[in-house]
């Protein structure tokens, strides 16, 4: 239940930073009835914005290029570590191939953080769409 209510915080906040785009300036004299209809309306507004944006293709894309990206890196750390091991106590032939691999790795993780950065940005770009489209049709 705890859970539930940090994150309707989290939406109310999302939602008013909506509502402010939209000059919400209309109650003048703010009563109890009001301003919990206003929490309540910004809670609904944010979880909206937040699942619209969380759920679209480009968000998701972003997650699961940044997901390879970090593996790769992972990889590319960990077969650079292995030429090193290599270089200092085992065979030329052994060290050869250990930097064949580790070059290789380098260049896949370099790929995949390029693609994760422009996916990252197309998700960006995305949500500030949903984010001025949502303003305007309030």
């Amino acid at each position: 239940m705890a859970n539930t209510q940090a994150q309707d915080v989290l939406y109310a906040f999302v939602g008013l930073g909506d509502l402010a785009a939209e000059k919400v300036r209309s109650v003048s004299v703010p009563d109890v009835k009001s301003t919990t209809k206003l929490y309540n309306d910004s809670v609904k507004r944010g979880r909206g914005l937040w699942t619209k944006i969380r759920n679209s293709a480009p968000t998701k894309q972003a997650v699961t290029q940044t997901k390879t990206a970090r593996t790769q890196v992972k990889a590319a750390a960990t077969s650079v570590t292995k030429a090193i091991q290599a270089g200092t106590s085992g065979s030329s032939t052994q060290l050869k191939q250990q930097t064949k691999t580790a070059r290789t790795q380098v260049k896949a993780a370099g790929t995949s953080v390029t693609k994760a950065v422009r996916a990252n940005a197309k998700a960006a770009r995305s949500a500030a769409g949903k984010v001025a489209t949502t303003s305007k049709a309030s």
